[in-house]
């Protein structure tokens, strides 16, 4: 069974390019409530693991009965690592945790995608990547306009473009979505 890997630094500081239209605790509560979504749909997918170094988040990832794999703290690159680490041999995804339109069905074939030609990947709308899956090591490279660096790292991935996996929430105008 693949290891779907989300990646949630906190709750507490999490969106802070969101201050101009939410404060801190309702980031933190808008930050949950993506986070639970993203995990709902994922484990329907696969064996789920929060990726966190929070206490917070690894207490919430526990309650809601997900694994917890420790982040080495060295930035999104560092974190998808540790996913592909702890799936050991097995296949993995890594999936952002703010897709607040994701849904199974979307997961389910970009998956697919993954397991039919060996990787997958999903950009976001600002040009990010919101899900790489594949088996083996993968060169992460994440930041603004990290798709087209993974595609170049793996040209055989097959890109699935979906809503779900495009529309993430990091801007105040990505809060519309929410409505």
């Amino acid at each position: 069974m693949r290891l779907i890997g989300i990646p949630v630094r906190s709750f507490s500081g999490a969106k802070v390019r969101l201050a101009p239209a939410l404060d801190e605790a309702e980031r933190a509560s808008l930050a949950r409530r993506l986070a639970a979504h993203t995990l709902e749909v994922a484990r329907a997918c696969g064996d789920v693991a929060v990726v966190t170094a929070d206490s917070e988040v690894a207490d919430w990832a526990e309650s809601v009965g997900v694994g917890v794999i420790r982040d080495p703290g060295h930035g999104l690159d560092a974190a998808a690592e540790a996913v592909v680490a702890a799936a050991d041999g097995r296949p993995w995804a890594v999936l952002h945790a703010d897709l607040p339109l994701l849904d199974v069905t979307e997961l389910v074939r970009a998956l697919g995608a993954a397991d039919r030609a060996g990787a997958c990947l999903a950009p976001s709308s600002d040009g990010g990547t919101a899900l790489v899956a594949a088996e083996g090591t993968f060169a992460f490279a994440y930041g603004p306009g990290s798709f087209h660096r993974h595609q170049r790292t793996r040209p055989d991935a097959v890109v699935v473009v979906a809503p779900g996996l495009a529309v993430d929430v990091d801007r105040p105008a990505d809060l519309s979505v929410l409505d």
